[in-house]
């Protein structure tokens, strides 16, 4: 069954997440939008929107994506593992695995972090204790809750494809075809950084694994914020989500430079409030939330954030790679990423200092 303008308002009626009294008195506004996936967001009045998302190619990697995007949900709403987290996360209605169809809460005119920032042209402090406290909900250590819980039993516990990229790295350049591959394998110090901070990985909480601006939605009252898109959530080191949040900040000031010519560090109009100085207090304060959330002591911090930026600029590398797939040429922005990147890598406690982070 493919859902369709149509069909759906019946589709959602048979299986009970659309009230009848709903559609009759025309409390109900449907669109549509489709990419990887079909979209469908219906606007209710008088009761909670609908997000309802189906797979357009019926494959086995996106059929399993849209299963642990539905997994999550299941686990977060219906755990008494992440009670406080479900409140930070759309409310959960159902999954149609035959149909690979998800039904969540829809949040209508709402705008993600990344667009009230660039709207605002400042970064919300209000916001940043916010991803703090949402992230730090489900960052605990569940090891042993596994065997018991067949839900988390369901994730894979792979790690990110960036921190395993040694054999591709150290093999021949003969035969790279992706740019900022070639690129890192000019500077195998590089390479080797990637390949310690892989080993620093440990498995141990709930992750969301695709952390950025564009998945916290910013409620109508401006100050809730949610967190949305849990198709990449897994088993593994929730330093890693973190350290999604510090990429989103770092990465708007790397990227908030002109390209014409990349060694006059000239900032693009409009993009002034996206500074080091600007950025790094608010970082620090995200930090500060999550660190006195978790109870870490003052030395478990330190070594903490160190080990978060080491991530961010990994993290941070894997964007210019995606952002390269199929360039002849190296993009002016995965220049500038790379060189960022590297020279954290180099001295990541004296740029977490130079940058007031710590002591």
């Amino acid at each position: 069954m493919r859902l369709t303008k149509k069909n759906i308002t019946h589709y959602l009626l048979d299986k009970g997440f659309l009230e009848p009294s709903s559609f009759m008195s025309g409390d109900y506004m449907l669109t549509q939008t489709q990419s990887r996936n079909s979209i469908f967001k219906i606007q209710q009045q008088q009761a909670q929107g609908l997000f309802v998302k189906q797979l357009v190619a019926q494959d086995s990697t996106n059929s399993y994506l849209m299963q642990k995007d539905a997994t999550s949900h299941y686990l977060i709403h219906k755990s008494d593992l992440y009670k406080e987290t479900a409140s930070h996360i759309p409310d959960y209605y159902g999954y149609d695995p035959y149909h690979n169809i998800l039904v969540t809460e829809y949040f209508a005119n709402t705008k993600n972090v990344h667009e009230v920032t660039y709207r605002d042209k400042q970064l919300s402090k209000q916001h940043a204790v916010k991803m703090a406290h949402i992230l730090a909900s489900f960052h605990f250590d569940i090891t042993e809750k596994i065997k018991d819980n067949s839900s988390l039993q369901f994730f894979s516990k792979q790690l990110p494809w960036i921190l395993n990229t040694g054999q591709l790295l150290n093999s021949s350049s003969n035969g790279i075809t992706n740019t900022v591959i070639a690129e890192i394998h000019k500077h195998q110090d590089l390479v080797q950084k990637i390949e310690k901070i892989a080993t620093k990985w440990e498995t141990t909480s709930l992750i969301h694994g695709d952390i950025k601006w564009m998945n916290f939605i910013v409620m109508p009252n401006n100050e809730d914020v949610k967190l949305v898109d849990w198709e990449i959530a897994d088993l593994g080191d929730p330093l890693w989500d973190v350290a999604g949040v510090f990429q989103s900040y770092f990465s708007a000031w790397v990227l908030s430079f002109n390209n014409q010519n990349i060694q006059q560090h000239q900032q693009i109009q409009g993009n002034e409030f996206l500074s080091i100085d600007a950025i790094t207090p608010v970082v620090k304060l995200l930090w500060d939330t999550y660190a006195e959330k978790q109870e870490f002591t003052s030395i478990v911090s330190k070594e903490k954030l160190l080990k978060t930026l080491s991530y961010m600029s990994v993290r941070m590398i894997q964007t210019a790679f995606e952002n390269n797939v199929a360039q002849q040429q190296l993009h002016a922005n995965s220049v500038r990423i790379l060189q960022f990147c590297n020279h954290i890598l180099g001295d990541t406690e004296g740029i977490a200092k130079q940058w007031n982070l710590i002591d």
